[in-house]
């Protein structure tokens, strides 16, 4: 039997109401994973909180890896956990999902000139093959107007 709601009881926000899917860039995952929740964003932050308890889901794009094993290497991101555990962490939550580097992708990125970086094309260009908003600060991504971002 159904729970009715109390009249006293604050109807749930959309964000609680139904699960959402999401695609993350690198650096939200970056500050997602170290624990550096304070660099996210308060949506963000939330959107990261409930896939971890499973409640929406976020893509994680293989590229982001690679990504972050650069910045790793130029010391640009600095952390204990060696970089093979970065992705058992992240493939063992529930509400992420790894997502691998298709051609769609590539051809996507090619359409995205207006992003010079190659990762946040290829980033990008995996949010839009599968019709999800892309969770970055990047400002030339979110000025470009070419993918539906959350922040």
């Amino acid at each position: 039997m159904a729970r009715r709601r109390r009249e006293t009881e604050p109807e749930p926000s959309p964000l609680e109401a139904a699960a959402l899917t999401f695609v993350t860039d690198t650096h939200p995952l970056v500050f997602f994973a170290s624990g550096n929740l304070r660099r996210l964003s308060r949506e963000a932050a939330r959107i990261f909180r409930r896939a971890q308890e499973g409640r929406d889901r976020v893509h994680v794009p293989t590229v982001c890896f690679f990504e972050l094993a650069l910045l790793l290497e130029r010391g640009r991101v600095r952390s204990t956990l060696p970089f093979e555990d970065w992705y058992t962490l992240v493939a063992a939550q529930t509400g992420f999902a790894v997502e691998p580097l298709l051609f769609e992708d590539v051809r996507e990125a090619r359409s995205l000139a207006a992003l010079v970086d190659p990762f946040d094309r290829l980033v990008a260009g995996v949010a839009v093959r599968l019709d999800y908003p892309l969770i970055t600060n990047d400002e030339r991504i979110l000025d470009s107007g070419l993918v539906p971002t959350v922040w």
